[in-house]
């Protein structure tokens, strides 16, 4: 990299040696975040800036005075030894790139450059017209896990994701995403008026972004779904992909010509399949994908005969297994962190097939 380029103000020198094998050319200084927030008052920022929470007692107090000293076109990074979902929210929110938790690694290092050169060069986002739009549906059954899981897949292999829900009643993808939703959904359903990302989206990851209702908006009784069609427009300018959870009925005569796909999630129980075939009759003929999901460890309560007499002849296109860590991949917010190799590469058979993706594209 070129001189100022890539600057990072780092508090420990196993840190910093990563960054000098990583890089060479960068320069790499001894601090930390409030360094560079102190720097930057009078120095011109670079273009990507690491700096290090480590040092300072509390360090995120110092993000918004980094942000409002660096150029707009400034990339931050950040790292430190704290571990934590909520942590790493927080500083997207604002306006941090990318977390990086210690002990920094060449690998993690060399990915999230190559990320910014990605973003930079804009060689993955699509035109409006070629973003996907998948709505899953199910009471319950696990879609809030299958909405998580297929964001962080289409997220790893690169594509850019906005995930919506639109439960009135406070959907619980915020909780799977352990991300704090932005106000102003329902409002953007009720105008048809196009509303700013920023006022829109929360973002959960430099890839991964969320529209929901924020829990103080939640128990309302009259629904409004003008606007749906316009966000889902404004979403599509930035996102390849848009998936859509919490829909209630009233919002399928307004979805049904935008959406590529439905994902019907059921569990392998009568009643499941019985919620299962209701969808199924609602949409009446519009292209659909049926997933059975085993969110517990149950035997199975349907046999094969039972499932394909209830489906008109028709089997689920994929079956996920009962995966015994999901609880706690689930409730700390990002399941590739708890989830064992050998179990991803289980779910990603089922995954990026759904996701119109092939395994080398979630390999590169």
């Amino acid at each position: 990299m070129a001189d100022n380029e890539f600057v990072t103000y780092l508090h420990d020198t196993a840190s910093r040696r990563i960054v000098d094998e990583v890089d060479p050319q960068a320069t790499v200084r001894r601090g930390t975040v409030r360094t560079a927030a102190s720097t930057y008052r009078t120095d011109r920022s670079p273009e990507i800036l690491l700096v290090d929470l480590d040092g300072e007692q509390n360090p995120i107090v110092y993000i918004p005075a980094l942000m409002q000293v660096c150029r707009p076109e400034t990339i931050v990074l950040a790292t430190g030894s704290e571990n934590n979902v909520a942590l790493a929210n927080e500083l997207y929110r604002g306006g941090v790139f990318l977390y990086l938790p210690k002990p920094l690694d060449a690998t993690g290092l060399r990915n999230a450059i190559g990320e910014i050169a990605a973003v930079n060069a804009d060689e993955d986002r699509p035109e409006v017209q070629t973003s996907r739009i998948l709505l899953i549906l199910g009471k319950g059954m696990g879609t809030n896990t299958l909405t998580t899981l297929l964001a962080r897949t289409a997220a790893e292999a690169g594509r850019y994701i906005s995930c919506v829900d639109l439960d009135p009643s406070f959907g619980s993808l915020a909780l799977a995403f352990d991300t704090q939703p932005m106000r102003g959904l329902a409002q953007a359903l009720e105008t048809d008026g196009e509303m700013p990302l920023e006022q829109l989206q929360a973002r959960v990851s430099p890839r991964i972004g969320l529209v929901a209702h924020p829990v103080d908006q939640a128990g309302r009784e009259n629904f409004d779904d003008r606007g749906l069609p316009t966000l889902l427009e404004t979403l599509s300018l930035q996102a390849h992909m848009i998936l859509v959870s919490g829909a209630q009925v009233f919002h399928l005569d307004t979805l049904r010509n935008l959406v590529s796909n439905h994902v019907i999630v059921f569990e392998p129980t009568p009643a499941g399949v019985s919620i299962a075939i209701r969808w199924l009759r609602i949409l009446d003929g519009a292209t659909s994908t049926l997933v059975m999901n085993h969110t517990r460890p149950l035997p199975r309560l349907i046999s094969q005969d039972q499932l394909r007499s209830g489906f008109g002849g028709r089997l689920p296109d994929f079956e996920i297994p009962y995966i015994k860590s999901m609880a706690r991949a689930m409730a700390l917010g990002e399941p590739e962190r708890a989830i064992s190799r050998r179990e991803r590469a289980v779910l990603n058979q089922f995954l990026l097939p759904m996701l119109g993706l092939s395994s080398a594209e979630q390999d590169r």
